[in-house]
């Protein structure tokens, strides 16, 4: 028996908020690592060339060597940016998913769904950028950098929207599909068109819920944010030590609440997932249970 939505965030909404919490600093820190090894080549050239870094800039880049050098270093950078970003995604529905579906949590299960997943969520990543990237130029080219006019054109700004909204509409199933259903990543890619196209409503529908959970809560943490200082001056007169406490008090419910609601937002997108829209990709089965990773088959 599923247990109901509030039930499962009451039971892993602390666990998973600090797992996303220390999965995120994770993340930034090889984001940032690697983008500073990166950038090392550009960094000593700067230095070597001294006062006439600008001019060798220029003229590096203006040649067909340089342009490739260019390209070559940002295609790095996204891939290895890339790469972090999936960790941290598989982990977060990997850590998700074992809630809803296996009623285990622990901050462990993030880096260990992770990196057990981390190749697989990279492809799928790639293959998404790539799959969006096109209609984005499509749109981008004619109506934006060839356009005669230098003011933007509303057609294009509402095809892009409406291409971003799709890619965040594939981008909420796609990563789950792939850790619970354990697909391949064309497969993961085509049941989340497929998933959409069959329930428009219902799977938009947890979209929405997952964005006004995660704008209530953040709405309220800055409300809280706002009242702390006016509670502390209008009680203490402005004592430094109280407004610094308060601070540092507003500023940690401050981060707590973004995770928590993240984390509530992920959970409610994983619970609709197997309550409300998974028999529609596969029939109900007695077994179906025992095929997502990891999960315990029962003895019969």
């Amino acid at each position: 028996m599923t247990e109901s939505y509030f039930g499962t965030l009451k039971r892993h909404g602390v666990k998973l908020s600090f797992a996303l919490l220390l999965g995120y600093l994770f993340y930034m820190t090889v984001t940032y690592l690697i983008a500073f090894l990166l950038m090392i080549p550009v960094i000593l050239i700067g230095t070597a060339a001294g006062s006439d870094a600008d001019q060798i800039a220029e003229s590096l880049f203006s040649e067909p060597g340089g342009i490739a050098f260019a390209v070559v270093l940002l295609l790095l950078l996204f891939l290895a940016i890339t790469l972090a970003e999936s960790f941290f995604i598989a982990g977060a529905y990997g850590a998700a998913s074992a809630g809803v579906f296996r009623d285990e949590s622990s901050i462990g299960s993030f880096f260990s769904e992770g990196l057990r997943n981390l190749w697989k969520m990279f492809g799928q990543q790639v293959l998404l950028g790539l799959f969006f990237m096109v209609p984005l130029l499509l749109v981008t080219l004619p109506f934006g950098l060839l356009a005669e006019t230098e003011e933007p054109s509303p057609i294009a700004a509402l095809l892009m929207f409406l291409i971003m909204v799709g890619y965040l509409w594939v981008f909420m199933y796609a990563p789950l599909l792939l850790i619970v259903e354990r697909t391949g990543v064309w497969d993961s890619i085509r049941l989340a068109f497929g998933l959409i196209i069959k329930k428009p409503g219902q799977t938009l529908l947890s979209g929405l819920i997952a964005l006004a959970i995660i704008l209530g809560t953040l709405l309220l943490a800055v409300f809280v944010m706002v009242v702390l200082p006016a509670i502390s001056v209008a009680l203490t007169g402005g004592n430094g030590a109280v407004a610094v406490i308060l601070s540092i008090l507003g500023v940690l419910f401050f981060l707590f609440a973004i995770f928590y609601a993240f984390s509530a937002a992920l959970l409610v997108i994983v619970h609709r997932y197997k309550t409300r829209l998974r028999s529609f990709l596969f029939p109900v089965s007695p077994n179906r249970e025992g095929e997502i990773a990891g999960a315990h088959v029962p003895d019969a």
